[in-house]
């Protein structure tokens, strides 16, 4: 068996420039996850764990280095480049209430598809995103309001 990288970070830096001090939050990262591979990161409160997943999410850029997601360098997108990138490819679940409480489950994991041209029919993206909240526990929740 083969092993491809699904996320692959290369020398990663993310340095904060405020006035009198630089703030070095990562520093030659590297870090290699597989497709279906789960990991945790953890550490104390400032150690980098939300600059890594805004990193990898494309919601930052990073002061150095490279960020391949399926085989695809995110890390010098451009901010438009990169929210095209998040629409069609990522999926997030924050940990604030950013769902919509009016719309049912099924209908916030949708709300992405109104940014922007598919080339899948409404349908198919309804029928994949009801297929993803069943792999994460949530089918049975598809009506329900958050």
């Amino acid at each position: 068996m083969q092993f491809t990288a699904m996320i692959e970070a290369r020398d990663l830096t993310k340095v904060y420039e405020t006035p009198g001090e630089t703030v070095r939050v990562l520093d030659g990262l590297d870090l290699t996850l597989g497709a279906g591979e789960a990991v945790s990161i953890i550490g104390p409160s400032g150690s980098g764990k939300t600059t890594l997943l805004n990193l990898l999410g494309a919601l930052d850029r990073p002061s150095g280095g490279t960020i391949r997601i399926g085989g695809q360098d995110i890390a010098g997108y451009t901010p438009a480049e990169a929210a095209r990138f998040r629409n069609r490819s990522l999926g997030f679940v924050f940990q604030q209430h950013h769902l919509l409480p009016q719309l049912s489950v099924l209908e916030n994991v949708l709300v992405p598809r109104l940014a922007g041209d598919w080339e899948e029919t409404a349908a198919d993206t309804a029928e994949r995103a009801h297929g993803l909240l069943e792999k994460v526990g949530l089918g049975h929740r598809l009506d329900h309001l958050p």
